[in-house]
């Protein structure tokens, strides 16, 4: 009887077979026999948004935890850890004590100046007085009105220039005027607010730190983060480096670097310390300047603030009789 044979596969045939093996994705696509086209078209589609998810995840990550902060928005970090632009702001008149202390370089005190600030921030522009007792306990006070400064000493009247030159509240500039000294204090005790002004750059810069250093700096003991200040040319010419601890986000030196009218580059290194918090304004109480040879030049220690504090009508007039000098 004669039946249809099926011939045997080839050995060569058979190994090919089992040789061929299933892709691992293969069981996780989703198939539809009646419209396969559709359904790629949806894999393609979940792909694709899986995709943009990833890259969303990313770029958040980057943004937020990984990338170095811009110069400019270090600066909101600072102003936010020291109260906040707004509570600032809000402050509108009060005053402080600041107690100088002067010492040769072999640590022995020379001299002790107690100045304590009264100002007002008006639409026209800041009102400043300065009370200022030396060691021979004589009171000389600055002040401006509106018909220009005035001083007094020992509630007498004297000349406004050649008092607060003898105060040190003058510098050696042709356009330096009694209140010199005093307006450009009370602009370092705004410090870092004054960074959120029109006309600031701001960058960060990088160096490394011995142990000594980290040590002077205070705060956490991590390295700090540098941040390098300059101005538009219409604005200043004054370069600073302001070192801030990278937990707390606290100022804790600062490095001025000032031009004279002559073009002499002058440097100031001043430490930053003892931050405490006063009126929701947090703030350096004791700035100090080293000699070379480690030992203390001079310090500020601030005392006495009272940021909420109401001056009366009139405080910022000339008291009866006072020289007039308008400038």
């Amino acid at each position: 009887m004669n039946q249809d044979i099926k011939p045997t596969e080839g050995p060569k045939k058979s190994q090919k077979k089992s040789e061929e093996k299933i892709p691992w994705w293969f069981n996780m696509q989703v198939r539809d026999l009646v419209k396969p086209i559709t359904v790629k078209r949806m894999q393609l589609l979940s792909a694709g948004m899986l995709l943009l998810a990833l890259v969303v995840v990313g770029f958040y990550a980057w943004e937020n935890f990984l990338r170095e902060p811009t110069g400019e928005e270090f600066i909101d970090e600072i102003v936010d850890a020291a109260g906040g632009l707004d509570t600032w702001n809000g402050i509108e008149q009060g005053q402080f004590t600041r107690t100088h202390n002067l010492y040769d370089d072999t640590g022995e005190l020379l001299k002790t100046t107690e100045e304590t600030f009264y100002f007002k921030r008006t639409k026209e522009g800041l009102k400043l007085q300065v009370k200022s007792v030396g060691d021979d306990d004589s009171e000389v006070v600055v002040g401006k009105d509106d018909y220009g400064f005035w001083a007094t000493k020992d509630n007498q009247t004297v000349d406004p220039m050649i008092a607060a030159k003898e105060e040190g509240m003058m510098c050696d500039s042709k356009f330096c005027d009694p209140q010199c000294a005093s307006s450009m204090a009370f602009f370092r005790f705004s410090m870092p607010f004054k960074l959120k002004d029109r006309g600031v750059n701001a960058s960060l810069a990088s160096t490394g730190f011995n142990i000594a250093e980290l040590n002077l700096l205070g705060g956490s003991g991590k390295e700090p983060t540098l941040l390098d200040i300059s101005y538009d040319p219409e604005i200043g010419k004054d370069k600073w480096r302001f070192y801030v601890d990278p937990q707390d986000k606290l100022i804790h030196k600062v490095e001025y670097y000032n031009k004279s009218d002559k073009g002499e580059t002058r440097p100031e290194e001043i430490y930053w310390t003892d931050h405490k918090t006063v009126d929701g304004i947090t703030f350096s109480h004791r700035w100090t300047r080293y000699w070379p040879n480690g030992k203390v030049m001079d310090e500020y220690v601030y005392s006495g603030v009272n940021l909420d504090r109401e001056l009366p009508d009139g405080f910022f007039n000339r008291r009866d009789g006072s020289e007039l000098v308008g400038r």
